[in-house]
C-alpha cells in the first residue's frame, strides 16, 4: 500500500510539473529592441530615404526642382500608398457580397460503441428501463466525412454592397488628399526656389562686404590701441559698422535656409551641394480681376471640398446599412454531403434549405437610427458650409495678398535703385578718413540690403501667385503624365500644364508689366582701357533692373561722358544719356551731374556710370514704353 501510494503520489507530481510548464510556456513577456535591431533599421532607412533618385550633376531649375519634389518627396510617396492601399482594400471589400462555399473533410472516432434502444410511445408498461437486448447500433467506430456547403443571406450581401461603396469613396478621399499634397509642394517649391536663387546670387556680394568691414574693424581697433583715435570716437565708429551689417546678416541667413527648404522638398541627401540655374526672373503676372469666378471655381474644385462630398456619399451608405439590419434576412443553403458510415442507405446526399428571420426587438430602433441618420446629414451640411465660407475667404485673401506683395515688391526695386545710387555716390567721392570708410560701407550695406528684400519681395510674389493657385484647387499635374518619365520630361510638362492653366482661368488686367525693348549701350568720353568695364557695369545695372541689353538692338543707349577741369580738388562731370534709334535719331535725352576726384580711377568712372543709369532708370523705362506705341 505504501508503494502504490508513492507512486499516485509521483504521478501526480508530475502531472503537476507538466501542467506548469504548459502554462509557462503559453506566456508572453515584453521584450525590449535590441541596440543591433535599431541600427539595422536606421541603415536600412537611410538607404532607402535617398534611394533610386536621380544624381544632380548639374544647377537646378525651377522645372526640374518641382519635377524632383513631386517625384521624389516623401509626403508625397506616402499620399500614393495610402491611395493604393485604399484601391486595395476596395477590391477586398468586393468580396464580402459573394456568398459563402465552405468545403470540409474529415475524419472521426470513438473508443465506444455507439449504441442506442427505443420504446413504443403506445405501449403501457410498468417499467421502461432497457434490457441488454434491446440496444441497437447503426454507427461505425470510424467514419470519414466530408461536405461543401452553400450559404447566402440577404443582409451579407446588402450590408456587403454598401460596405463596398464605402471603401470606394475612400479611393477617392485618398486620391483628393494626394491632390492637395501635390498643390501644396507646387505652392512650397515657387517659394523655397526664387528665395534660395535670391540668396544664390547675393552671397558672395554678402561675403565680400562682411570681408570688408571685418577689415574696417580691424583697421579701427588698430588704431585704438596706437592711440590714433580716441576709444569713444573708435567704439562709436566699430557698433555703427556692426549695425550696419547686423540687418544684413539676417537677411542672408533667411535666404540663405530657403536653400534647405528646396533641398528637403526635393529629398536630396544632406549634405549635397547643388546650384541653381542662374535664369531672368520671369515677369510676374497682374492679380486676376475675376475673383467671383475663380471662386465659384475653387467651390467645384478644391480637395477639401471634394473629400466632404464623398463623405457625405459614405455617410448616406452607412444609413442604408443600418435601415437594411432592421429587415428580416433571408438565408438560402445548399450542400453536398458524403459520410463513410456503412450503415447509411445513402452515403452520399444533397440537402437544401431556406430561412428567414426577423429581430421584433431591433424594429423598435427604428426611430433612433432615423433620427441619427438625420443628425448625421445636418452634420455632414454644416461642415460642408463652413469650410466653403473658409475656401471663398483663402481665394479673397490669396488675391489681395498678391496685390499688396507687388506693391512691396514696386516699392524694393524703388529702395534699391535709390540705395544703388547712393552706394555709388558714396564710393565716387569717397577720401581717406575713416569717416569717409564708413560712410561707404554703409551705403554699401544697406544697397545690398535692399537687393536682399527685392529678392525677398519677388519670391513673396511668387509664393502669394501661388497661394492663388492653390486656393482655387487647380490641378498641378497633368492627367496622362507618366510618373516614371525623366526629370526633365515630368518638369517641363507641368510647367506647360500649370502655365496652361493660368493662361486659360486667370483674367489679368491689360498690362501691369510691360516686354520692354532690348537696348544696345554705347559709351563715348570715356578711355579705351576703361570702356569693357564700363560697358559691363552699365550692362549689369540694368540686367538686376530687368532691361535687357543687346548689341543688335536697333535702340542704341548712348552715353557720353563729360568731364571738366579741377575746382577745388574736385573735377565736375556729367553723363548724357539719349535713347537713339536704327536712323540715328535722338528720341529723348537727359543729364546726370556729378563730381570726380581729381584723377578718377577706372573703378570711380564706372561707378559714376552706374549711378547715372540707375538714377535715370523711371525715364530710360518710359522712353522704351513709348516706341511700342
Amino acid at each position: 500500500m505504501v508503494i502504490k501510494s508513492s507512486k499516485k503520489n509521483a504521478l501526480r507530481t508530475l502531472s503537476l510539473a507538466a501542467l506548469g510548464l504548459a502554462i509557462a510556456g503559453c506566456s508572453v513577456s515584453p521584450e525590449a529592441l535590441k541596440s543591433s535591431e535599431i541600427r539595422s533599421r536606421v541603415q536600412a532607412d537611410q538607404f532607402k530615404l535617398f534611394a533610386a533618385q536621380d544624381p544632380i550633376f548639374e544647377p537646378i531649375s525651377f522645372d526640374e526642382a518641382l519635377a524632383r519634389s513631386l517625384k521624389y518627396n516623401l509626403d508625397l510617396r506616402l499620399k500614393l500608398m495610402e491611395s493604393a492601399q485604399r484601391r486595395g482594400l476596395a477590391d477586398l471589400s468586393n468580396f464580402d457580397m459573394l456568398p459563402n462555399l465552405l468545403v470540409s473533410a474529415g475524419y472521426t472516432q470513438r473508443n465506444n460503441i455507439s449504441g442506442s434502444y427505443s420504446y413504443g410511445i403506445n405501449t403501457v408498461t410498468d417499467s421502461r428501463i432497457p434490457q441488454a437486448q434491446d440496444y441497437s447500433g447503426s454507427q461505425e467506430d470510424y467514419r470519414r466525412l466530408a461536405s461543401a456547403e452553400f450559404t447566402w443571406t440577404a443582409l451579407d450581401f446588402g450590408i456587403g454592397y454598401y460596405s463596398a461603396k464605402q471603401a470606394a469613396n475612400e479611393v477617392l478621399i485618398a486620391e483628393e488628399r494626394r491632390r492637395r499634397v501635390v498643390q501644396n509642394i507646387l505652392s512650397d517649391v515657387r517659394s523655397a526656389y526664387w528665395r534660395a536663387l535670391g540668396a544664390q546670387r547675393l552671397v558672395a556680394k554678402a561675403d565680400e562686404l562682411l570681408v570688408q568691414v571685418q577689415s574696417a574693424l580691424d583697421r579701427s581697433r588698430q588704431a585704438e590701441a596706437e592711440g590714433l583715435v580716441s576709444p569713444k570716437q573708435a567704439l562709436n565708429y566699430q557698433r555703427l559698422l556692426l549695425d550696419a551689417v547686423d540687418l544684413l546678416d539676417s537677411r542672408r541667413t533667411e535666404l540663405a535656409l530657403a536653400k534647405r527648404e528646396l533641398a528637403a522638398l526635393m529629398n536630396v541627401t544632406p549634405g549635397t551641394d547643388f546650384t541653381l540655374v542662374e535664369i531672368d526672373e520671369p515677369k510676374l503676372k497682374p492679380a486676376p480681376l475675376n475673383v467671383a469666378e475663380l471662386e465659384e471655381l475653387a467651390l467645384q474644385q478644391r480637395p477639401e471640398l471634394r473629400q466632404e462630398d464623398y463623405k457625405v456619399r459614405i455617410s448616406a451608405d452607412e444609413a442604408r446599412k443600418q435601415m437594411i439590419a432592421l429587415l428580416p434576412n433571408l438565408s438560402i443553403n445548399a450542400g453536398l454531403q458524403y459520410d463513410s458510415n456503412e450503415y447509411l442507405y445513402n452515403n452520399n446526399w444533397v440537402d437544401t434549405g431556406a430561412r428567414v428571420n426577423l429581430n421584433l426587438f431591433k424594429l423598435f430602433s427604428y426611430g433612433a437610427v432615423d433620427a441619427n441618420n438625420k443628425a448625421q446629414v445636418n452634420v455632414d451640411d454644416a461642415r460642408r458650409m463652413a469650410l466653403s465660407i473658409a475656401v471663398l475667404t483663402q481665394v479673397r485673401v490669396a488675391v489681395e495678398r498678391y496685390n499688396l506683395t507687388l506693391s512691396q515688391l514696386d516699392l524694393a526695386n524703388e529702395s534699391f535703385e535709390v540705395d544703388q545710387r547712393m552706394a555709388a555716390f558714396a564710393e565716387a567721392a569717397q577720401g581717406s578718413e575713416m569717416n569717409a570708410e564708413l560712410e561707404v560701407i554703409r551705403a554699401k550695406t544697406r544697397a545690398l540690403n535692399s537687393e536682399f528684400k527685392r529678392y525677398g519681395a519677388y519670391a513673396s510674389a511668387q509664393a502669394a501667385f501661388g497661394s492663388i493657385y492653390n486656393s482655387v484647387g487647380f490641378e498641378v499635374v497633368p492627367p496622362d503624365l507618366n510618373q516614371d518619365a525623366p526629370i526633365g520630361v515630368i518638369g517641363s510638362s507641368i510647367t506647360d500644364y500649370v502655365q496652361q492653366v493660368e493662361d486659360n482661368f486667370f483674367a489679368h488686367a491689360d498690362v501691369i508689366i510691360e516686354e520692354l525693348p532690348a537696348v544696345a549701350i554705347k559709351l563715348q568720353g570715356v578711355h579705351s582701357s576703361t570702356v569693357d568695364m564700363v560697358n559691363d557695369g552699365v550692362s549689369e545695372a540694368l540686367g538686376r533692373n530687368r532691361f535687357d541689353v543687346d548689341s543688335r538692338s536697333p535702340y542704341v543707349l548712348l552715353m557720353e561722358m563729360d568731364v571738366k577741369g579741377v575746382r577745388r580738388g574736385v573735377r565736375p562731370a556729367s553723363w548724357k544719356i539719349s535713347l537713339v534709334d536704327s536712323y540715328g535719331k535722338t528720341l529723348n535725352s537727359t543729364t546726370y551731374t556729378s563730381t570726380l576726384t581729381a584723377d578718377p580711377s577706372a573703378r570711380v568712372i564706372k561707378t559714376f556710370a552706374e549711378s547715372a543709369v540707375i538714377a535715370k532708370l523711371g525715364q530710360i523705362r518710359s522712353w522704351l514704353e513709348g516706341t511700342k506705341i
